[in-house]
């Protein structure tokens, strides 16, 4: 609904216009009637119809008068006084090249997420960043993880020319369980894990990605800690447009991309779809500087069987003398083979340190070995997928809006990417050992000394592999990976191996379909209220599977597979299915809004908000199934002010309750001063909780088991911040924050007391892990954001982030295998940097992008994986209006590193390919 207001001549235009006239480069684009008779009326459209017709620029949104004053509230009847609108004059469509520097400067960049609603920046508190089409572009982007790379604060893995299945996203310290992922506004978290998959999800059908930075749960409710993402989809205007793009490029990448839209002010459409192969078989070499050493083959042969052995044919847990604990385990007669290790390397292979009264073999040493350099190929990174997206927006009257949107994506990948399983070596036990010796029972997996007695893991061991920590005994004298094509140093482990070398153990095939749809109803009730509603169904389902038989080439099985190893070496093993064969999980969330403007500088927001999160599950291998339901509703209230144009501030309370664990209160508030034009401060507070999912409370698979008695987290976190933007095409922002989240769900490990119950769905695990509020978690630190239109082609953009995340509570305790709480998370490092430097000229677009990585810690370790940095070229040469070559070459330098610790990064990688487009 149109508010014309009077016109009063230069003098009041400059009072309600400050931002044009502190940065005069902002009126280069025509401002319909400002010019025109002082008898004439100008139209204030709507934000959100003035951010359809004009993308967003905000000198065309006309600020709210300078003042808060109740006396004289907003009502329709001083509206309706005011002369007939005059019509806007006709605007220059801008072209590409020229977008970044049309929206003044960086406080005048309108977002919708920070408040829901079409808000510059100068008018909220909230930090807010976005990257749009034109960072895609520059960065190479395929997944919104590649685009989020320029965000301050968030730390995950870009595909780095292909296509990812690892996770590893984290938002100020926080990982995706503990920040919101929404589509224009939605939630599309997963109903099962309440994770969402930003690695999987294209750029293709996406206008921007707006991100708040920081607490949000006032406006968006549990699971936001870390701020929320958002994904703002296209809406076309204008003719249709017909659109084809094809990519390929290194270790199996192939794209394809189709695209039909356009539409006018009454109604628009968009149809997209989207298929990105990667198969990621790209070679890498890594040093670790430090590694665990474990005892090689006994050249004692006075060395005899402990009284606490394990019983042959049984799991670790009952014991028989005659068997020794570290005896072979048969995972096709489900039996351990007796008998003793005496050379069995062959001579001059034996370990010179393994000569006490007991056969150490495949025990763990309480010393550190020397680097270890691993090269080999990784190929257990198979993604596929294919996306398919429509979008109907309907606008049947000024006053009502329609907006339909249907997404599905199918995904076929690996379930173990590389860095998949980075395990602590060290775990305890629940019980004691007859002889006080845990680790030769199979109670718990500690070192031993040459004599056969435990030592306590003194935290400088790095991070061995699964199969150490899960199959005790199994004894670690190999040294060629499942797939042949790796090679490490007997007697030390790969980190991450597993994850990294597709160990059949845990390497799972996982297929996934996601499918959301979601209707949204915009009302403007009248000048001053507008009503917001919307009912959105997010559903998915996996299903996982492992290849049998499997094939491998490696000595680690020996003789022990089912048709042994063949002429060529490759040999074939036949193993149980997977723990959770079949998982089907739907979100359903309603919410209504409305936003009514009391005084012509104060909005007020109420709302109710309902999500249900509903999982229907195989779980134990199959053997068992469940259904389960948990619900909250919100209730929210939320005052936006405007003392001023020098002070903003915000105030509000949501309540929610849950049919899980009650109810929770969380209040924040926030303040914006502007003592100049070009510089403004910003700060928030406010108290944010996560709540438990339904696979944390309910799901008991492999080895883990459930625990309904979880409680939310709850937390406190702040931030503040300037805004600093000395010319009109160059800005900066600079925040600290700050953040405690109590009760965090934390992982303990310990013996399965249903070990040998044949009733069980964690039957024959030795261990087992639960997720329990133990520990607590705090983030800290400093986000940097610049952006210099240095010319009308060329342009400037670096992110900054320093951050220090970590656990605390347990105090570095053994108990329970929880380690090194109090250090740095091994996935976040303390300094990260990302930069861009662009060059857009009539479509001619030439791009470097510069990444820094100060390193990462190495699970269970005081060491660090080194720092890295690599460059990127991206260009779009057009050949014709209609047709345009595309290129990228990845890590330039051919930079060997690990992204994560025990995660190898490829070397150079690119892309090339073409893009036609038709109409518009």
């Amino acid at each position: 609904m149109r508010q014309p207001i009077p016109l009063c001549g230069a003098l009041c235009g400059a009072m309600l216009v400050p931002a044009l006239v502190a940065h005069p480069a902002a009126l280069a684009k025509p401002t319909g009637t400002l010019a025109a008779a002082n008898s004439q009326t100008l139209p204030l459209e709507s934000a959100k119809e003035l951010l359809q017709r004009d993308r967003g620029r905000a000198e065309d949104l006309v600020p709210p008068p300078p003042l808060w004053n109740w006396s004289k509230p907003v009502t329709a009847q001083q509206v309706s006084q005011a002369a007939p609108a005059a019509q806007p004059a006709a605007q220059p469509a801008p072209t590409t090249a020229a977008e970044p520097g049309e929206e003044g400067d960086i406080l005048d960049e309108v977002s919708v997420t920070a408040t829901r609603r079409p808000t510059r920046q100068r008018d909220t508190t909230a930090t807010t960043y976005a990257v749009k089409k034109e960072d895609f572009k520059a960065q190479g982007a395929v997944t919104a993880t590649d685009a989020l790379q320029l965000i301050p604060g968030f730390v995950g893995q870009p595909s780095l020319g292909g296509v990812r299945n690892a996770g590893g996203n984290f938002l100020r310290g926080f990982d995706d369980q503990r920040f919101q992922v929404l589509r224009d506004g939605f939630n599309i978290t997963y109903p099962q894990n309440g994770r969402s998959a930003l690695s999987q999800i294209s750029v293709d059908d996406l206008e921007r990605i707006e991100v708040v930075t920081g607490g949000a749960t006032l406006r968006y409710g549990a699971g936001s800690v870390g701020g929320v993402i958002n994904l703002i989809t296209e809406t076309p205007k204008g003719p249709p447009k017909f659109l084809l793009e094809y990519q390929a490029g290194s270790y199996g990448f192939t794209r394809y991309l189709g695209k039909y839209g356009g539409g006018d002010d009454t109604f628009s459409y968009n149809l997209v779809f989207s298929s990105v192969v990667a198969f990621n078989n790209y070679p890498f070499k890594i040093t670790v500087p430090n590694t665990t050493q474990f005892y090689g083959p006994s050249s004692n042969a006075n060395s005899k069987p402990p009284q606490n052995a394990i019983d042959a044919g049984t799991l670790p847990g009952t014991t028989t003398p005659g068997v020794y604990p570290n005896a072979q385990f048969d995972p096709n007669t489900g039996a351990f083979l007796s008998g003793n290790s005496n050379n069995i390397a062959g001579p001059g292979n034996n370990d010179p340190d393994n000569t006490g009264p007991i056969d150490l073999y495949g025990y763990l040493k309480p010393t550190v070995g020397p680097p270890v350099t691993v090269q080999g190929i990784q190929d257990s990174a198979y993604n596929a997928a294919d996306s398919y997206t429509g979008k109907f927006t309907w606008k049947p009257d000024p006053i009502n809006k329609i907006t339909l949107r249907a997404n599905a994506r199918n995904n076929r990948f690996d379930d173990q990417g590389p860095g998949a399983n980075y395990f602590n070596l060290c775990i305890a036990g629940a019980t004691a050992a007859p002889d006080g010796n845990g680790t030769t029972a199979g109670d718990r997996f500690f070192p031993l000394d040459r004599n056969g007695r435990e030592t306590s893991c003194p935290g400088l061991l790095a991070i061995g592999t699964a199969t150490t920590q899960f199959q005790f005994g199994l004894p670690f004298a190999f040294n060629t990976s499942y797939n042949g094509k790796t090679v490490f140093p007997t007697g030390n482990p790969y980190p991450a191996a597993e994850g990294a070398l597709a160990n059949i153990l845990f390497f799972t095939r996982r297929s996934t379909s996601n499918v959301e749809v979601t209707l949204n109803w915009d009302a403007d009730l009248t000048p001053t209220t507008s009503l917001n509603s919307y009912v959105a169904f997010n559903r998915q389902v996996f299903q996982t599977s492992r290849p049998t038989p499997y094939f491998y080439n490696t000595n680690l099985l020996g003789g022990l597979a089912v048709n042994g190893p063949t002429a060529s070496g490759i040999g074939e093993i036949a193993f149980a299915g997977t723990t959770q064969p079949y998982s089907d999980g739907n979100k359903f969330e309603a919410q209504t809004a409305i936003n009514t403007q009391l005084s012509p500088g104060q909005t007020l927001s109420f709302g109710v908000n309902f999500i249900e999160d509903r999982v229907y599950q195989q779980q134990g291998r199959g053997r068992s199934f469940f259904d389960r339901a948990i619900a909250r509703t919100s209730l929210f209230l939320v005052d936006d002010i405007s003392f001023s144009d020098l002070v903003k501030a915000n105030v509000g309370l949501r309540y929610t309750s849950s049919s899980q664990f009650g109810e929770v209160v969380t209040p924040g508030a926030g303040l914006r001063v502007t003592p100049f034009p070009w510089l403004s401060f910003r700060g928030n507070w406010s108290q944010v909780f996560n709540a438990p999912n339904i696979a944390d409370l309910y799901v008991i698979s492999g080895i883990f088991i459930d625990n309904p008695n979880l409680r939310p987290e709850t937390g406190i976190t702040y931030d503040f911040g300037a805004d600093f933007t000395p010319a009109p095409n160059l800005g900066f922002k600079v925040t600290y924050f700050n953040t405690y989240l109590n009760n965090t769900f934390t992982a303990i490990t310990f013996v399965n007391p249903d070990v040998n119950n044949p009733d069980s769905p964690t039957f024959q695990s030795g261990i087992v892990q639960q997720i329990q509020n133990i520990a607590g978690r705090r983030a800290s630190g400093i986000e940097v954001e610049g952006n210099w239109q240095i010319n009308d082609q060329l342009r400037l953009r670096v992110a900054y982030t320093n951050t220090d995340a970590r656990n605390f509570g347990l105090n570095d305790s053994i108990v329970n295998g929880s380690f090194f709480y109090q250090y740095q998370d091994p996935s976040i490092p303390f300094n990260n940097l990302v930069a861009t430097l662009t060059y857009l000229n009539k479509g001619l677009l030439v791009s470097l992008v510069g990444r820094y990585d100060s390193g990462k810690r190495r699970p269970g370790t005081d060491t660090f994986v080194g720092a890295w940095g690599t460059l990127d070229l991206a260009v779009e040469l057009p050949v014709t209006p209609n047709f345009t070559i595309l290129g990228n070459v990845f890590n330039i330098t051919d930079t060997q590193y690990e992204f994560f610790p025990g995660n190898p990064a490829p070397g150079t990688t690119f892309r090339v390919g073409a893009r036609v487009e038709l109409g518009g």
